[in-house]
């Protein structure tokens, strides 16, 4: 009875603790056959982020304050940097900067683990929901950031519009030719990993790349028939060397269905080719309202795709679109002015109509 007890305690305590919702957010890389780098990211999230897009010029200078106010780490920034923000706050979900180096910052429930805010050495501390816009503000490569991240102290910070929990994220980074790694804090402390292509929620982000060896058999062929006893049997309709893959909107289902497609599609020859390839691939990604959904003290949260982004690296391009306008919107950072004379811009990426085009008024009668 008291093993009974102490087990419903711990739950009771795990749930109250707990983020809102399981947030479900997919990235994934694409190569074309010019060597054009593209990164595709959908957003899931039940609370409204309210995002921005943010142009901020190289020359910031920043401080990541700790929640006594005091100073942790500072610095002004190399690179100017395109990304996008939420809740109202100058941190970077996701976005790259003048040298073509991606950040994305991904929902890690059950997993993240960050230090304390520390008393002492601040100059070094980092929150960790700072750490990808000084990513972005200061590297150029991969090898720069492996090497700054084990000097960091990267503390948890606790949002209040998230019912003062500590966000749970981890991180992947893309240098221009595609090389990347992903981050995490969690009970083992920092790890890096080098990137497969693809990244999801939790787990951690090698239990993902094992479980893909659950689907090494998935092929973009069909099929063959079988013939037993003289009798063929061939597969129902197209897709047959597909069969298997997982549907679902969990993120190991959604990491599988999204390196399938990101390996097996034909990447065309251009960065254009492969930012097409990104929608096609979001959209099977894609969680609309009520699909997915939490209860929580008589209220229900729709965890769902608020906005996706495509990071062409190559040509320094954001694209993105929102869950109520699918039309595909761009920042081109070549025609700003990314210098220290720059100034900053911003654009909410909600609104804008609903991206119907009427061309009643261009048809014509056919021959």
């Amino acid at each position: 009875m008291r093993t009974s007890i102490l087990y419903i305690s711990i739950l009771l305590i795990l749930f109250s603790t707990a983020p809102l919702s399981s947030n479900a957010c997919t990235e994934f890389r694409l190569t074309s056959k010019d060597g054009s780098v593209v990164i595709g990211r959908s957003m899931e999230f039940a609370q409204k982020l309210n995002s921005n897009v943010i142009v901020q010029p190289k020359g910031q200078k920043r401080t990541s304050k700790l929640p006594n106010g005091s100073d942790g780490k500072k610095w002004t920034s190399k690179y100017g940097v395109i990304y996008l923000d939420g809740f109202g706050l100058d941190i970077a979900t996701d976005g790259f900067n003048e040298v073509g180096l991606s950040v994305g910052e991904l929902y890690f429930p059950g997993e993240a683990k960050f230090v304390d805010p520390p008393t002492k050495s601040k100059s070094r501390a980092m929150s960790n929901l700072d750490l990808p816009l000084y990513i972005l503000q200061n590297f150029a490569t991969i090898e720069e950031v492996k090497k700054e991240l084990p000097k960091l102290t990267v503390w948890g910070e606790k949002l209040e519009v998230l019912n003062n929990i500590v966000v749970p994220v981890h991180y992947a980074v893309y240098q221009a030719d595609g090389k990347g790694i992903v981050i995490e804090y969690s009970d083992n402390g920092l790890k890096i990993y080098d990137s497969v292509g693809v990244m999801t929620n939790s787990p951690k982000y090698d239990w993902h790349v094992t479980n893909l060896r659950n689907y090494v058999d998935l092929n973009a062929e069909n099929v063959k028939p079988t013939v037993i006893n003289g009798i063929s049997f061939a597969g129902t309709g197209q897709g047959t060397g597909l069969k298997g893959i997982p549907g679902d909107p969990t993120p190991p289902s959604r990491f599988v269905r999204a390196a399938a497609m990101a390996y097996l599609a034909d990447k065309g020859d251009t960065a254009a080719d492969i930012v097409n390839l990104s929608e096609h691939i979001l959209n099977n990604v894609d969680i609309p309202v009520g699909l997915v959904r939490d209860f929580e003290n008589g209220e229900t949260f729709h965890d769902y795709t608020q906005w996706v982004v495509i990071k062409d690296l190559a040509n320094k391009i954001l694209y993105y679109r929102s869950y109520e306008n699918m039309s595909l919107r761009s920042v081109d950072m070549n025609k700003l002015d990314m210098s220290s004379k720059g100034k900053r811009l911003s654009f909410p990426v909600h609104g804008m109509g609903s991206g119907v085009v009427d061309i009643t008024a261009e048809l014509k009668a056919a021959e």
